[in-house]
């Protein structure tokens, strides 16, 4: 059992370094909702949906892979980048166009944000980040290939949990800066400019992840 704990004490210490692994969108969903939002306690939460978001998808993979192989994982590795690819370059483009997201007016000569966010919706969040944990990055590959060979399927589904809780949990702070970010940001004249950047960079990450396995580059 002493052993056991150490290993749920790795996979979270390791879900917080997932935090700042640069292959996720997470630093852009931060600014984005930080942005949209204004208010601190309500990005915080949206920023947590998207982390609780990943580790559900990242559980039921880790129970299935710890169920019936890791070998499955090279099977739907693809599939899943080329769903999870389209989704996010979907949700980069409404982004862009507005959508019903954000719409910068004027007021005495400022700008100023219109925040009616359709996008910005606990479950749009959630789902977002459902989508966002489909395609495993290095780091969730490793972990559920150490999930999948325990040879226990709850304690390896409970490995890939701890894991997704350390990466939730490390999103908080990594919200806080963003939300700082914007907080300057707001104080200028660039503002506005800021929802186009993280639809540009969300649209590019989607198309990233349906290019890759085309042209292959592991992700």
């Amino acid at each position: 059992m002493e052993i056991a704990n150490l290993g749920l004490a790795a996979a979270f210490l390791l879900g917080l370094a997932h935090t700042l692994e640069p292959c996720e969108d997470k630093a852009v969903v931060s600014l984005f909702v930080f942005w949209a939002t204004k208010k601190l306690v309500h990005a915080i939460g949206l920023v947590v949906l998207y982390g609780l978001g990943m580790a559900l998808v990242d559980t039921v993979m880790g129970f299935i892979l710890s169920y019936v192989g890791v070998h499955w994982l090279e099977a739907i590795k693809t599939p899943l980048e080329l769903t999870a690819g389209a989704i996010t370059l979907v949700f980069g483009v409404l982004m862009l166009r507005g959508g019903g997201l954000v719409h910068i007016g004027h007021h005495h000569g400022e700008a100023v944000a219109d925040t009616s966010p359709k996008l910005t919706r606990w479950y749009t969040i959630l789902g977002l980040g459902m989508v966002r944990g489909l395609p495993p990055c290095p780091i969730e590959v490793a972990v559920l290939i150490w999930a999948a060979s325990i040879g226990n399927v709850w304690l390896g589904t409970a490995t890939v949990f701890v894991f997704g809780l350390g990466t939730t949990i490390g999103l908080i702070p990594l919200g806080l800066v963003m939300g700082s970010l914007t907080s300057v940001i707001s104080k200028t004249r660039y503002e506005r400019f800021v929802p186009t950047i993280a639809a540009i960079l969300m649209i590019g990450l989607g198309l990233f992840l349906m290019l890759a396995p085309i042209v292959g580059i592991e992700i």
